[in-house]
């Protein structure tokens, strides 16, 4: 079931693909952003929201510029929790994954 969810085996680094929030997000091999360039796109705040993948021994830490739960769920479907994610893979150098299937 792990492998299904986040695309990689326990212990393994993130993939192009990425799983949070119940969706699926997909790196589609731009360059890295620096964390002036991650912020300055986005109209709410980005922030922290874990480890991926969870398991992992190399566990990069997964960024979000996340729409509050009340906000989310005013709309019918609810929208997803963030539109695009940020991966650190180094010293300010975010990978940013896209979502896929659309909101």
């Amino acid at each position: 079931m792990y492998r299904i969810t986040y695309n990689v085996w326990p212990g393994q680094a993130a993939s192009g693909r990425v799983h949070w929030c119940g969706r699926d997000y997909e790196n589609f091999g731009g360059p890295p952003l620096t964390w002036s360039q991650v912020s300055s796109q986005l109209r709410l705040p980005v922030r922290s929201v874990g480890k991926y993948p969870p398991l992992s021994w190399s566990g990069q830490e997964l960024f979000a510029a996340t729409t509050p739960l009340a906000q989310r769920d005013s709309v019918s479907p609810p929208l997803p929790c963030a539109v695009i994610v940020y991966l650190r893979t180094a010293s300010d150098r975010y990978q940013p994954y896209t979502l896929e299937g659309g909101p």
